[in-house]
């Protein structure tokens, strides 16, 4: 869900040329992103010595978490753009490049770092027989 938080913060700071295609590149990402956790979250085992009605509540809510991240991380970063630009932060276009850039390379170290390290570490731990 940070990943998430961080592609909304993202796309508040894309502007011009750059918006229109992002747009509809993040909407498709996401429309799997939440796909795939969206099945996790509905294969959630109920936790040790809880009663199954414990999970009544918590899938709602894992998924109202995930569906509030994005928007969450849009209206952060147009808050600090929009506050920037009033405090009187200089550097214009050229500063909002770098700062789309950080944080496009944030969030893909995120999505590498839970490819190459989170899911076979999972993997590892929850199946012996490796």
């Amino acid at each position: 869900m940070l990943h998430s938080l961080v592609i909304g913060f993202t796309l508040a700071f894309a502007a011009g040329a750059d918006f229109e295609p992002f747009v509809p590149t993040i909407s498709f990402h996401q429309l799997f992103e939440g796909l795939s956790l969206g099945i996790r979250i509905a294969a959630l085992p109920a936790p040790a010595g809880a009663q199954q009605s414990s999970l009544v509540w918590l899938r709602p809510i894992l998924a109202l978490l995930f569906v509030l991240t994005t928007p969450a991380g849009i209206l952060s970063g147009l808050i600090a753009f929009v506050n920037g630009h009033r405090w009187g932060a200089s550097g214009g276009a050229v500063g909002a490049k770098v700062a789309e850039g950080v944080l496009c390379a944030i969030s893909a170290g995120m999505l590498i770092y839970a490819a190459c390290v989170a899911m076979p570490a999972g993997d590892f731990v929850l199946n012996p027989t490796l």
